[in-house]
């Protein structure tokens, strides 16, 4: 009698987070598994794609069927016979299915781990046991699996990309220099009309069909800018020209597309009472301001300066952040090679996960779906770049000495204000180092990229 199960464990993956390096997935290893007989032949269909064709002959699985017999004849409790003594015959005759289930169940992950240490692969997750047949007292079955793809780099000691370094001009450390005012700006009642651009304190309450205040739904106090986007433009247009004190009723209809679904597309009117006007007074553009900002300029020269130069150094690290991404790119387009599917769908996972911790509550199926979407091509570059930067350090044989660590732990101390020796300490956490490591190869990786690498103005 043949058996076809098509076990079709795709269990769960581990999940690696963003560190590609682990391979494995959760295999359950067998060590202490006798060798079994067995024949295993393996095809490629793709550059990470394995399939693991095994059979194991009669006489292996004899053994199997014969060792979960005996279990079974152990354990089995039967009316009219004592415990471990039911007649072998019976058991055979009575549990033949189970039997046969139960020695194929066992033998497939012992046979898959002996068949991969065989054929010396590191799976990524686990398998997918398929085509499972046992007949005439042997098993066939396959086992498809993924494999890290062999990358081996070519094109990339010359590489051109085109990126452009903007210049910061005036109006960039003006429109900086504005944006602080508006931090310290104050407030003061006003005794006029409102504009379009002011702000106003404003006390409502919606009311129902008859035109009874809902008290349950009345706000108190409420600060808000006419020119505010959030604002309906019914507000803005019932409140200009108002003083304080005045009254209204403003009716609103809400958009079909608003974001509270119950009130979407319906209207609803509101009696309103504008409590304030307020004037926007911003601070006058001295030397003192200056100093009030950053206590280490003593004029606003001093403050424009300083200014000027952060916006430098924040456009510097676009401009190299932009360097290193085209490179990637550029050596991606000279290196084609397959990514696993497992590695995307963990990188994902991890994002849906990291998610669901951010927003608390349970899970939410078409939101992950949406992220999954959405991230998809970007976890795929992600493992691509991991997969170039790895196959470089191999290729180049780079290398993080002490004195790399040494350089990187004094500028984190002067960074932090803390002393190398706190940082060092701080670096005995398990991880921490071989973290710090790490990011320091893929650095010098890019560095050495870069290095080789001519960039035109774009």
């Amino acid at each position: 009698m043949a058996h076809t199960h098509d076990h079709d464990h795709d269990h769960d993956h581990d999940h690696h987070g963003h560190d590609h390096d682990h391979d494995h997935g959760r295999h359950h290893h067998h060590h202490d598994e006798p060798e079994r007989q067995f024949a295993v032949s393996v095809a490629s269909p793709s550059q990470t794609k394995r399939v693991l064709s095994f059979q194991v002959p009669v006489e292996e699985m004899e053994k199997e069927r014969a060792a979960v017999l005996a279990e079974l004849r152990r354990e089995l409790r039967i009316p009219g016979f004592r415990k471990g003594k039911v007649p072998p015959g019976y058991i055979e005759k009575n549990y033949a299915d189970m039997i046969a289930t139960d020695a194929v169940r066992n033998m497939l992950p012992v046979v898959y781990e002996q068949g991969l240490a065989r054929e010396h692969l590191h799976p990524l997750g686990d398998p997918a046991f398929q085509n499972v047949e046992f007949a005439d007292g042997a098993l066939k079955f396959e086992a498809a699996i993924e494999v890290r793809p062999e990358v081996v780099l070519q094109g990339y000691d010359r590489l051109s990309v085109e990126s452009a370094k903007r210049e910061v001009a005036d109006q960039d450390v003006d429109a900086a220099v504005a944006t602080l005012r508006e931090r310290f700006a104050v407030y003061e009642k006003a005794d006029r009309p409102a504009t379009a651009a002011d702000t106003v304190v404003l006390d409502y309450v919606p009311l129902d069909a008859s035109g009874a205040p809902e008290e349950k739904a009345r706000v108190t106090g409420y600060a808000v800018s006419l020119a505010s986007d959030s604002l309906l433009d019914e507000f803005r247009t019932g409140l200009v020209g108002m003083k304080a004190g005045d009254e209204t009723t403003i009716t609103v209809v809400y958009p079909a597309d608003f974001g509270d679904a119950d009130l979407a597309g319906t209207s609803r009117t509101f009696s309103v009472r504008l409590a304030e006007v307020k004037d926007k007074l911003l601070p006058e553009l001295d030397d003192a301001f200056a100093t009030r900002i950053d206590p280490a300029s003593k004029s606003l020269l001093d403050l424009r300066l300083k200014i000027r130069k952060e916006l430098d150094a924040e456009e510097e690290s676009r401009f190299r952040r932009d360097i290193d991404e085209k490179v990637i790119d550029a050596v991606i387009a000279n290196n084609p090679f397959e990514v696993p599917e497992v590695m995307i769908a963990n990188y994902l996972e991890s994002l849906v996960e990291e998610d669901q911790r951010h927003r608390g509550g349970a899970a939410d199926e078409a939101r992950a779906a949406e992220i999954r979407q959405l991230f998809r091509q970007a976890a795929e570059r992600a493992i691509r770049r991991y997969f170039i930067l790895d196959a470089l350090k191999r290729q180049e044989s780079l290398t993080v000495t002490a004195a790399d660590m040494d350089e990187r732990i004094r500028a984190m101390a002067q960074h932090v204000g803390r002393s190398e020796e706190d940082v060092r300490r701080a670096l005995e956490q398990p991880g921490r180092r071989r973290g710090l490591e790490s990011d320091l190869l893929d650095e010098k990786a890019m560095a050495f990229l870069r290095e080789r690498t001519t960039v035109k103005p774009a």
